[in-house]
C-alpha cells in the first residue's frame, strides 16, 4: 500500500482534477485506489471531499485545523482507507497563506503517512525553473513528481525547456498538461442557474455537460459545416430564428439557448423534444448572453466523472505508475 499526496503551489492549480485522474488511471490497471481530502477549513462540507467520498471510496474531511491534533486525525482517517484499497491519494488543502506545494500540512501528512508528494503548478507566464525548484526544495526525496497544469497550447514550447531544466536539476518531472475544454465544461444545471434562464423544454439530465458555445447568427457556412464541427455544444441564438435552430438540431447540439425572452415555434419545440435537446429561454440579447457565458469560469468545478476520465487520459503516457506508487 502507498499513500500519495497531491499538493499545489496555490488554489486553482487543478489538484482535485489531478487526484481524481490519477485514481482513475490506477483503477484502469486493475488496482484499487481511493481519494480523500482529510483536512479542510470547511470540514465535512468540503465539496472536494464529498465528491471523493461519493465516487472514489474516500472519506469525508475530518479535520478543519492544521495543528498537530488536526493532522493526527487526518492521518488516522487516511489509514482507515488502507484496509480496502491498495493505494490512497490525498488531496492536500492549501494553507491560508504562503505556497501550498511544501506547506506545513504537506510536511505533516507526509511525515505521518510516509507519503510521497505530487506537486501541481498551474501554468503562469512568469513561472521559472528557479521558482518551481524553490517551492518544492524542502520536500527532498518525498517529491514524487512535478506537473505543470493548464498549459495553453501556444505556450507548450515555452514549458518544455522549463521541465528540462527541472529534470537536469534532479527533480522528478511528470510533465505538462494542456488546457482542455472537457476540463472546463459546465453542465446544464450550472448553465441554467448562472444565466438565470427558464426551461421551455427541460433536460432529462441536468448533469449533461457542454464544453463549447456557438453563436447562431448570419453565418456564411452551411448549417452542417458550422454546427457539425464539434460535439458537446450549446447554441445561442435569437428565439425568432427557427432556421438556425433547426440547422443546429441536426448536429450534436446538447442545448438551445434562445435569447430575447420569446418562445420558439411549435415546430422547433416538437423537433427539439424528438431529439431530447433541452431549450433554455433567457431575457437578454444574444450579445449579452454570449458575454455572460464568457464570465462563467467561476462556475466551473472539477466534480464530475467525465472530467476524471479525461484527466486520466491526459495523464496516461506521462505517468509511470510503477515508479509513482513504489
Amino acid at each position: 500500500m502507498s499513500v500519495l499526496l497531491v499538493a499545489s503551489h496555490q488554489p486553482g492549480a487543478g489538484k482535485t482534477s489531478v487526484a481524481a485522474g490519477l485514481a482513475t488511471l490506477i483503477a484502469r490497471s486493475g488496482i484499487r485506489a481511493s481519494v480523500c481530502k482529510p483536512v479542510s477549513p470547511a470540514g465535512r462540507t468540503d465539496p472536494d471531499a464529498v465528491y471523493f467520498a461519493q465516487h472514489f471510496r474516500g472519506g469525508i474531511a475530518v479535520a478543519s485545523s492544521e495543528d498537530d491534533a488536526g493532522l493526527d486525525a487526518a492521518a488516522n482517517a487516511v489509514r482507515s482507507l488502507t484496509g480496502i484499497n491498495e493505494h490512497v491519494i490525498v488531496e492536500v488543502a492549501n494553507p491560508a497563506t504562503g505556497s501550498g506545494a511544501a506547506s506545513s500540512i504537506v510536511a505533516g501528512l507526509a511525515g505521518r503517512l510516509s507519503a510521497r508528494v505530487v506537486a501541481v503548478f498551474g501554468y503562469e507566464p512568469e513561472m521559472s525553473s528557479v521558482g518551481v525548484s524553490g517551492a518544492v526544495a524542502t520536500l527532498g526525496s518525498q517529491l514524487a513528481g512535478v506537473i505543470v497544469n493548464q498549459t495553453p497550447r501556444y505556450r507548450a514550447q515555452r514549458v518544455a525547456p522549463l521541465l528540462a531544466e527541472l529534470s537536469t536539476a534532479g527533480l522528478p518531472v511528470i510533465g505538462a498538461l494542456p488546457e482542455d475544454r472537457t476540463m472546463l465544461s459546465l453542465n446544464l444545471g450550472q448553465l441554467e442557474s448562472n444565466l438565470g434562464g427558464r426551461w421551455e423544454l427541460e433536460p432529462e439530465d441536468r448533469d449533461v455537460w457542454i464544453d463549447r458555445f456557438l453563436i447562431g447568427g448570419n453565418i456564411m457556412d452551411s448549417g452542417a459545416g458550422y454546427f457539425g464541427r464539434y460535439g458537446h455544444q450549446a447554441v445561442i441564438t435569437r428565439a425568432e430564428r427557427p432556421d438556425i435552430q433547426m440547422a443546429s438540431l441536426m448536429q450534436d447540439t446538447r442545448c438551445l439557448v434562445l435569447t430575447g425572452g420569446s418562445r420558439p415555434t411549435e415546430y422547433i419545440r416538437v423537433e427539439a423534444a424528438k431529439r431530447s435537446v433541452p431549450v433554455l429561454l433567457v431575457e437578454q440579447s444574444t450579445v449579452a448572453t454570449a458575454e455572460a457565458v464568457g464570465g462563467l469560469m467561476d462556475a466551473i468545478v472539477p466534480h464530475a466523472r467525465h472530467k476524471a476520465d479525461r484527466m486520466a487520459n491526459l495523464l496516461d503516457g506521462l505517468v509511470d505508475l510503477d515508479a509513482l506508487l513504489s
